[in-house]
């Protein structure tokens, strides 16, 4: 059930704006906990998380050649900060 640190795909979805941004989303696979995500951002990025709240996404349906076809099902996690950040958001949290 529970990921390591490591196997817990995560992708940043990156805000309009880069300043004092105390929300951030993250794409993440749909078997992902509340807390599996709180401890793998708080690890690998040096932040203090204060919530997360998510959504599972479906997976976009599309046609090719006469076949329905549908990307997979994944979850989105928006995680409120204690801290807000200021500047350079992309060098504060590395997930990838």
């Amino acid at each position: 059930m529970g990921h390591s640190l490591v196997d817990l795909p995560m992708k940043l979805l990156m805000p309009s704006a880069s300043e004092n941004v105390k929300e951030i989303a993250f794409k993440t696979i749909s078997s992902a906990s509340k807390s599996e995500i709180k401890r793998v951002v708080e690890s690998m990025s040096g932040l203090q998380v204060e919530r997360v709240n998510t959504l599972n996404m479906q997976g976009k349906k599309k046609r090719r050649g006469g076949r329905l076809i549908s990307r997979p099902n994944y979850k989105k996690a928006y995680v409120t900060l204690k801290k807000p950040i200021s500047s350079h958001l992309e060098d504060s949290i590395r997930t990838d």
